[in-house]
């Protein structure tokens, strides 16, 4: 919880605390791809939820910049999770399909970036060395 208290420190509160957190959550320490794809799921639960409200009158730049890769992002998503075998967990795999799991993985977290970066859903902070600063 350290995580979401310091971005509430930096003035976000609200979903775009609820998308920082997830985002500096995500890769921190070891992690399974499951935890990581629950990462993942929740920090695309917080756009969709929060951004229509967010572009609520700009619906046009709504529907332009930001709707399509939210689809584009569900359904990536879709794919991970038809991907996902619980036997990536072991450490001594490394198939062929987990790397291609991986692959989607990685797509998620960088369309999720860009959604983030476009909607400019959590501007005002700043990284420096691995830690949010305001």
């Amino acid at each position: 919880m350290a995580s979401y208290n310091n971005s509430a420190s930096l003035g976000l509160k609200g979903y775009p605390a609820h998308i920082s957190f997830e985002m500096s959550n995500y890769g921190r320490g070891t992690q399974t791809h499951l935890e990581k794809m629950v990462i993942l799921e929740k920090w695309y639960s917080h756009l969709r939820a929060y951004l229509p409200v967010l572009y609520e009158k700009k619906t046009l730049e709504y529907t332009k910049d930001i709707a399509p890769k939210i689809l584009d992002s569900s359904e990536q998503i879709e794919l991970m999770n038809d991907t996902y075998d619980p036997v990536f967990e072991s450490l001594a795999s490394c198939s062929t399909k987990e790397k291609e799991f991986i692959k989607i993985m990685r797509g998620v977290y960088e369309r999720l970036d860009e959604i983030t970066a476009i909607a400019k859903t959590i501007d005002g902070t700043t990284y420096e060395a691995g830690m949010m600063v305001g």
